[in-house]
């Protein structure tokens, strides 16, 4: 509560500046503060023919309250992070092409237990058919590592829980008139060391949308989407799930973008002992350009999910929050955001419901083209109804970061 108290007071100090800044504004730029150029602060990086090399080194010092997210006997540590990627893109006038790779190393002062590394490496493309048709595709590869606040993460004393994923997509989308086609294939897969391989799975999802310009400020839009799981080890959780949505998108170009959308969602799981899950499905991104200097963004979405670990339960998520970006000066961005929801779990197997609330506060220093100094406190609460499973952390975070 003490958290939601201190995010509350730093929202409306910002807000409280928006009638000045917005006076001296006006609203030729419609874009993010996050997203602005700033010719004076941006990253040059190398040109290399016809493509661009941006890299950056991360450093990070962290202080958390709770490094098991666990209930009672709660553990304070000192976590050390380094971080180096970098991304080479295209420039060219047609057609795209970027690739990107990056490694990270976790280590803390007295739980070295909990040290890991993981890293990834990426491609993306886009073939131009035509001013009105496009053909994208992307590949990724990583080796990451389960969060302990994730609903089902193993306890203290059970090491952390590392795994590989594997990500192909292959979308095709071509606009006549005022219509606009969108078609996507793709593939995920996820492999997890050790005693967790039962929770080795794979999922393939296929997705159409139309959308029409109602107006040069308003698309409206139906999508569907299908996908099937199978899991290598839990074949009681291979499930085929359906997602339609019919919603709007904004592109009021001064003032608001994005989508919201709501539908209906199902999933039919292969196991009798669990019930099929059927519902309000919503997926929204907005973002209020509420002036040049501020950006309050919002987000909701609603879905069936599933934990596999401590557990093997399917759920229902429901998560919305807003985030608010304030540019202090040309060179400090202030951010504050939170993220509210519940969990809801299949009654059958278990009688679980999850509420978890996430904020953060923070601010981002850019002294200068090659240099970011930043700096965050976050606040994670979860309340269930299963023993174990509440937890409340602190965690504040310094970094640094060296841009080419």
């Amino acid at each position: 509560m003490r958290a939601r108290s201190i995010l509350s007071v730093f929202t409306a100090s910002l807000i409280a500046f928006l009638p000045i800044h917005a006076m001296a504004q006006d609203r030729d730029e419609s874009v993010s503060v996050r997203d602005r150029a700033r010719p004076e602060y941006d990253p040059l990086g190398v040109r290399l023919g016809s493509f661009n090399l941006n890299a950056n080194l991360d450093l990070g010092v962290a202080s958390t309250d709770n490094l098991f997210a666990e209930e009672t006997l709660e553990e304070d540590d000192m976590i050390y992070t380094a971080g180096l990627r970098g991304r080479l893109s295209s420039n060219w006038s047609r057609h795209a092409l970027s690739a990107e790779a990056g490694a990270t190393t976790v280590s803390h002062e007295d739980f070295s237990s909990e040290d890991y590394d993981t890293h990834f490496a990426g491609v993306d493309g886009r073939l131009d058919i035509g001013s009105d048709t496009s053909v994208s595709a992307r590949a990724r590869v990583a080796h990451d590592v389960e969060s302990r606040r994730d609903p089902d993460a193993p306890p203290q004393g059970v090491p952390l829980v590392e795994y590989d994923r594997t990500d192909f997509a292959l979308s095709a989308q071509h606009t006549f008139n005022r219509v606009q086609i969108r078609g996507t294939a793709a593939q995920s897969d996820r492999e997890y060391d050790g005693a967790a391989s039962t929770r080795d799975f794979d999922e393939t999802r296929l997705t159409g949308r139309v959308e029409v310009e109602a107006t040069p400020r308003l698309g409206v839009f139906v999508e569907a989407s299908a996908d099937e799981r199978d899991y290598d080890n839990s074949p009681g959780l291979n499930s085929d799930g359906q997602t339609y949505l019919l919603g709007a998108s904004l592109r009021l170009t001064d003032l608001l973008q994005g989508e919201v959308a709501v539908g209906q969602f199902e999933r039919d799981y292969d196991a009798p002992a669990l019930d099929d899950s059927n519902g309000l499905a919503v997926a929204a991104n907005l973002e209020w350009y509420i002036t040049r200097l501020t950006t309050i963004s919002f987000n909701a979405r609603r879905n069936s999910e599933e934990a596999v670990g401590v557990s093997e339960t399917p759920f229902v998520e429901s998560r919305y929050g807003a985030r608010v970006d304030h540019e202090l000066m040309r060179n400090v961005i202030l951010t504050a955001g939170a993220q509210f929801g519940q969990r809801e779990y299949d009654d059958a197997l278990v009688a679980r419901d999850d509420d978890f609330f996430y904020a953060d506060l923070g601010a981002d220093w850019l002294v200068n083209r090659r240099l970011v100094v930043s700096g965050r406190f976050e606040r994670s609460e979860v309340s269930s109804d299963i023993v174990g499973a509440d937890f409340e952390e602190d965690r504040f975070t310094l970094g640094l970061g060296v841009r080419l």
